[in-house]
């Protein structure tokens, strides 16, 4: 029997309507749903386990809820090398790319087992003070060093493998991964990159100088950006979910994670497709 561990954005789903179908929907078809405590109290059904446990036994992982959804889930699916699909409950999703109203397809081919798996780069941060490791992340989309919401430009030096690259005033930079070319660094103004290349996208915010131009580097390199300022609220972000303070002297560290996210793909759902609709679908 397939083991599928059920992640849900309550907030997008507070009655737990569609978990409902999707949970009913894998037990006739002898799918096992492992769910958390929030979904069990909802909805009492499906195998309740502690998360950490849901992730250990899973085959596999549904996320019911929008991108950000599948980022939060996705850092925690990838220490367990487990894969992961999304059913889309926003408006807007390149991850969560699946919709409700195709889940009884959807069900079937996770039944089948006929689908696809994509490994996504994944990045990591290190944030270093005084020569201690002050913080560690996992990202799928990107990491941003950012000005707070008072601060003016911030300025930062940048480094790649040692090099001096340039010195940036900004409202930021976001080092981006492939898959977070069309995130964050595509407002910025950054190119958009094919999902299954490896590489590091570094994107200025709101440059103030016309030499400031996005920059794709090798997926091997180390990027290190240096704090400048002293007095200035800045703030490094992950997956622009949790964000950690930073301060003059201190540098960040952004690599290539050891780690990857596997994206269940399913037939007749191609990149180029899934761009277009889902650029298309911001101006309407």
């Amino acid at each position: 029997m397939v083991k599928a561990g059920v992640i849900v954005n309550l907030y997008k789903d507070p009655t737990g309507e569609h978990t409902g179908k999707v949970i009913q929907g894998m037990i006739k078809r002898n799918i096992q749903p492992l769910v958390t405590h929030s979904v069990y109290k909802i909805l009492r059904q499906g195998t309740l386990l502690e998360e950490e446990t849901l992730y250990q036994l899973s085959d596999l992982i549904l996320v019911l809820g929008g991108d950000g959804t599948i980022l939060q889930t996705s850092r925690s699916a990838a220490k367990f090398e487990k894969p992961l699909l999304g059913i889309n409950l926003g408006r807007l999703g390149f991850l969560a790319e699946a919709e409700m109203s195709d889940l009884e397809t959807i069900l079937d081919i996770l039944a089948s087992g006929s689908y696809q798996i994509e490994r996504r780069m994944m990045l990591e941060s290190r944030l270093i003070r005084r020569n201690r490791l002050i913080n560690q992340s996992l990202a799928l989309n990107d990491v941003a060093v950012t000005k707070g919401s008072f601060a003016r430009i911030i300025h930062l030096d940048v480094r790649i493998d040692g090099e001096f690259v340039n010195h940036f005033a900004a409202d930021g930079l976001l080092v981006s991964s492939p898959t977070g070319s069309t995130a964050y660094s595509l407002s910025a103004g950054g190119p958009v990159i094919y999902p299954g290349m490896e590489c590091l996208l570094m994107t200025p915010i709101c440059p103030h100088t016309l030499n400031s131009r996005p920059i794709v580097t090798n997926a091997d390199s180390n990027i290190e950006i240096d704090i400048l300022d002293k007095n200035r609220e800045i703030h490094v972000t992950i997956d622009g979910q949790y964000a950690v303070g930073v301060r003059e002297g201190d540098r960040i560290i952004i690599s290539k994670s050891p780690m990857v996210t596997q994206l269940i793909r399913l037939s007749g759902y191609g990149f180029f497709n899934l761009l277009r609709s889902k650029l298309s679908a911001r101006y309407e």
